[in-house]
């Protein structure tokens, strides 16, 4: 699919960035990479070990093609379980799915984003506008716990998106 290869828009990573300081982008391409150490189709991240950890309880982002996005759940919730390595998600809000129902038994942290939809970047860097669904960011800590269920919380995308800028202006 021609949106499997979208990028996240850089302040959408960044929001998140602040907070988790990742460690790898373990879906990513040598061009649309937003960390140092990163995982491409070829490295495939979803059969090599997410061995960017020193230490246990760091956090990958990972923005995975949406045409498949379940195996990639199962391996984000076994590398948490097994290695320690947090994961955040960012994936099309859809809670009809067999990942989401994965994801929903879990206790992660489950941000929806309101108010608009993530206008992703083409192969150039441009916006797009054929995004035809609402983005949901899965946060899932190192070490899940299986046995109890995830948090909501709502964040409207323009405060996602100015927050690069207040920063800035600070």
């Amino acid at each position: 699919m021609a949106n499997d290869l979208w990028r996240t828009p850089p302040e959408v990573f960044q929001y998140f960035n602040k907070d988790y300081n990742f460690i790898c982008d373990v879906a990513a391409s040598n061009e649309n990479h937003l960390c140092t150490n990163y995982l491409t189709e070829k490295d495939n991240g979803l059969t090599s070990a997410w061995n960017y950890s020193v230490y246990a309880s760091e956090y990958v982002w990972c923005n995975p093609p949406y045409s498949q996005p379940l195996p990639w759940v199962k391996k984000i919730i076994y590398e948490s379980k097994t290695n320690g390595i947090g994961t955040v998600l960012l994936l099309n809000h859809d809670m009809t799915t067999k990942w989401a129902s994965l994801l929903l038994s879990i206790n992660c942290h489950i941000i929806v984003i309101t108010g608009s939809r993530i206008s992703f970047l083409n192969e150039f860097g441009v916006p797009t506008n054929g995004n035809s669904k609402g983005q949901v960011v899965f946060i899932i800590p190192p070490y899940v716990d299986t046995n109890r269920k995830p948090t909501t919380e709502y964040v409207n995308l323009s405060i996602i998106m100015a927050d690069k800028n207040e920063k800035e202006s600070l």
